[in-house]
């Protein structure tokens, strides 16, 4: 495959053989053809790799790399590490991404040559088949980029993100140990200076499992608390977004205390439940907000 595609879509899959025919099948779908499929079995024990690797058989454009398990940010260093492209579009083994998302991407990334983070908004998809609009986006009305500030208010929706190699290069890949590897990536992003463009278009699907746990959402803002940590210690933020950052971690902590409170009592699927009838929307899903989670 001598000519290097527009974009490079990266897949880590582990033990995904009942969502990620339909993730290759997104990917086929698009009508915008110039992109390649990397995907990444990281150590699966199911079919994921004979899936995947029945798919590339059909399709050049298609390659799978087997490992030993890293984890997702494991899983997508060596799909970029093995990219060709310079845009590198970041999607899970149980996300789609929609039929114009790489062509509405290609056209929204020469309009702003200055940007190296794109996303957009997308659906959250339910087992019951349901879908909701995602409606992440920055946090002023009508704004079209992202500041560090607002992302460590609430973080951009990241199903089908797109990004520059010299951004992945410059952060030096996703951490491997971390449960939110990409909210990470994207703070690290933009304290180094790269800059955000969102387009306010529909272009992918989170699809979620039943009722996202307690213990779970727990976890998230354990996680999201450690990256606010980590970005306050990379010695790149300015005063102000020094001041940010701090105020984002005292509401992910006051966060993590009144959850863990509300579980010790309650239990974890009461507590789920009052927290979505609190909310008066279902649970909002992982990389789609972060200190932004009231409870």
């Amino acid at each position: 495959m001598p000519d290097v595609p527009r974009f490079s879509v990266t897949v880590p899959a582990y033990n995904a053989e009942s969502t990620l025919e339909e993730t290759i099948e997104s990917v086929l779908a698009q009508a915008f053809d110039d992109w390649e499929l990397v995907i990444v079995d990281d150590g699966s024990t199911d079919e994921t790799r004979q899936i995947a690797e029945r798919f590339a058989a059909a399709d050049r454009r298609i390659r799978v790399i087997s490992q030993e398990n890293r984890g997702s940010g494991g899983a997508y260093n060596t799909a970029v590490r093995n990219a060709r492209a310079d845009l590198i579009v970041m999607l899970s083994a149980d996300d789609l991404l929609l039929p114009d998302h790489l062509g509405s991407f290609d056209a929204f990334i020469a309009e702003n040559p200055e940007a190296s983070v794109f996303s957009s908004d997308g659906y959250y998809e339910y087992p019951d088949g349901s879908q909701e609009r995602a409606d992440v986006h920055p946090t002023r009305p009508g704004s079209e980029s992202c500041t560090i500030e607002e992302l460590l208010d609430a973080c951009f929706f990241g199903v089908g993100a797109v990004y520059r190699r010299e951004v992945f290069d410059a952060v030096g890949g996703f951490r491997e140990d971390l449960y939110a590897e990409d909210y990470l990536f994207w703070l690290m992003a933009l304290a180094q200076g790269f800059r955000h463009r969102y387009l306010d278009q529909p272009l992918a699907v989170h699809r979620r499992g039943d009722v996202q746990k307690s213990a779970d959402a727990i976890r998230m803002r354990e996680t999201d608390a450690i990256v606010v940590r980590e970005v306050i210690a990379s010695g790149l933020l300015t005063p102000a977004q020094l001041e940010a950052a701090k105020r984002a971690e005292a509401r992910l902590q006051r966060n993590i205390r009144i959850r863990k409170a509300m579980t010790a009592v309650l239990g974890p699927k009461l507590t789920t439940r009052l927290v979505e009838r609190l909310r008066g929307r279902r649970e909002v899903g992982p990389g789609a907000s972060s200190a932004q989670r009231i409870v």
